[in-house]
């Protein structure tokens, strides 16, 4: 393909055309890879999954972390609690400020 007849707009026009398909075929060459790889795994009675360790990854996945016990009190308000973990809110901070022990709230 001879480039040097074409004018500097059409050398424009014909990279944005190319990136274009360029992206065109790198998505549909890996939806047929995906095809391909899975029809292979299938052969060996596996599941693309299976053979990528996905599904073992859901098995083992980690569920949410559980909210801890609370052990701490606010004296002022019985419906404020902290587990002792992540920040300490801030009427414990308070309180240790005052100059007492966060040992007094403990539940």
């Amino acid at each position: 393909m001879d480039l040097s007849a074409l004018s500097l707009p059409q050398l424009f026009q014909l990279e944005k055309d190319l990136a274009r398909e360029i992206e065109k075929r790198k998505v549909t060459d890996k939806q047929n890879l995906i095809v391909e790889l899975q029809n292979l795994a299938a052969a060996k009675g596996f599941s693309l999954n299976e053979v990528l360790g996905l599904e073992a990854a859901k098995k083992g996945a980690k569920k949410a972390a559980v909210a801890g016990k609370a052990q701490f009190r606010n004296p002022a308000d019985a419906n404020q609690t902290w587990s002792g973990r992540g920040r300490k809110p801030q009427w414990a901070l308070d309180w240790i400020a005052s100059g007492k022990s966060i040992d007094d709230l403990r539940i």
